[in-house]
């Protein structure tokens, strides 16, 4: 299975254009591999810009001088004035980035500045091959549903970003697990602030605001729970190619499904998509580039010494396909 492409390239030798050409490849193939890079923060920054540089979330991971760049790490950083990176403990589950933004980034990107001792893997899918292998009339199924998605807090419900949906269901209706918790221990008041105001970002009020208020206004009605709602059957922006967005772990329920259908369906598309992955070992010098708009990652839990946590840094960038296509 073509679950990624891996490229023998060294990005500080490419011209701007290959750089580029390096993100539409991860459009196409959804997990692109580099090994043995060697980069500085300068180098990280204007890569990254290259490939359609971000807005700033002012968040307390990001580095104070290069904002494309953000610390995922369980070091204590000297940068952070001495704070952790984002999700610096414990195991990630399945998740994409930005389930309950409105438009959040298309791609990620995460860099090995040093690796655990002991193996630490992220374990990539890929949407599209999952979607590709589909039985024909489970695609014919699927092919307009729209996702009811939930945040991993359930007290979300209290957000008020403009583009959520009031529905009366209950939340978890398909899946009691969650991507990750945050635990009082684990992050300040201020950083789940910064990581709770994110979730509301968006790029502008153009089509995608504009499609989001009409879901609104259609699917509304008087409740307590929150959702946004996403097609399951993502068509790609870059490349028209049909996959997957199914971050399943936050999906409360399937909009135009039968409620007493939807659990056999949804644990049918869980087993059948995890069928589709890649176990990356990470090793000094390796650069990942995944899509957010098709595919899915997890983290396992960072071994540990005992009982302490083996220190693990990479340096993480997010974009939008706009500046490459």
């Amino acid at each position: 299975m073509n679950i990624h492409k891996e490229l023998d390239i060294d990005l500080k030798k490419c011209t701007d254009e290959q750089i580029k050409n390096v993100a539409k490849l991860t459009a196409y193939h959804s997990n692109v591999l580099l090994r043995n890079q060697e980069l500085t923060k300068d180098d990280y920054a204007r890569i990254l810009a290259l490939w359609g540089d971000k807005t700033q979330h002012y968040a307390w991971y990001e580095d104070p001088d290069y904002h494309q760049i953000q610390y995922v790490t369980n070091r204590a950083m000297p940068e952070l004035g001495g704070k952790r990176g984002i999700f610096p403990q414990g195991e990630l589950e399945w998740h994409c980035n930005g389930t309950l933004a409105l438009d959040p980034e298309d791609c990620v990107t995460l860099y090995c500045v040093v690796p655990t001792k002991d193996r630490c893997d992220t374990i990539f899918l890929n949407g599209v091959e999952a979607y590709n292998d589909l039985p024909n009339h489970v695609k014919k199924t699927i092919e307009n549903t729209m996702l009811m998605i939930t945040s991993d807090v359930r007290s979300f419900h209290r957000s008020d970003f403009e583009h959520l949906i009031t529905r009366t269901e209950q939340p978890r209706i398909l899946n009691d697990n969650r991507a990750y918790t945050i635990s009082e221990d684990q992050v300040t008041a201020d950083e789940a602030k910064d990581l709770h105001n994110i979730q509301g970002r968006k790029r502008s009020n153009g089509p995608i605001y504009q499609e989001m208020m009409r879901r609104k206004k259609e699917f509304s009605v008087e409740g307590r729970w929150k959702y946004t709602y996403k097609k399951l059957v993502h068509e790609h922006t870059v490349t028209g190619q049909k996959g997957l967005y199914f971050p399943f772990l936050n999906v409360a329920g399937l909009h135009d499904i039968p409620k007493d259908e939807q659990k056999e369906l949804y644990d049918y598309l869980v087993k059948h998509y995890l069928k589709y992955e890649y176990s990356h070992d990470w090793k000094t010098g390796d650069l990942m580039l995944f899509d957010q708009t098709q595919a899915l990652h997890k983290r396992q839990p960072f071994p540990e010494v005992d009982g302490e946590q083996q220190d693990r840094l990479l340096w993480r960038g997010a974009f939008y396909y706009d500046g490459v296509q």
